[in-house]
């Protein structure tokens, strides 16, 4: 099974994590992306910090700024596997 999922890793299609992060860096909120070893190898997660002086619509923003990268993000990425 390892075998399998390494295959799919060195694929020429960049993983969900990393195509939203850079979507996310694009769309100007800073969200440091985080990879195995961290998390699991089939896993990603974003890092963020929030400051007291974040006012509820920055929260807004961000969240929405997340939603529509990683919405993108799944979407290019099926794109690209259907294409295959």
């Amino acid at each position: 099974m390892s075998s399998a999922r390494s295959s799919r890793s060195s694929s020429a299609t960049p993983p969900t994590g990393r195509t939203a992060s850079g979507l996310i860096a694009r769309a100007g909120l800073i969200a440091h992306l985080v990879e195995q070893p961290a998390v699991a190898s089939d896993a990603a997660r974003l890092r963020l910090q929030a400051m007291a002086d974040h006012s509820d619509d920055d929260v807004d923003a961000a969240i929405d700024i997340l939603d529509t990268c990683i919405r993108s993000a799944r979407e290019t990425i099926a794109s690209t596997r259907r294409a295959a």
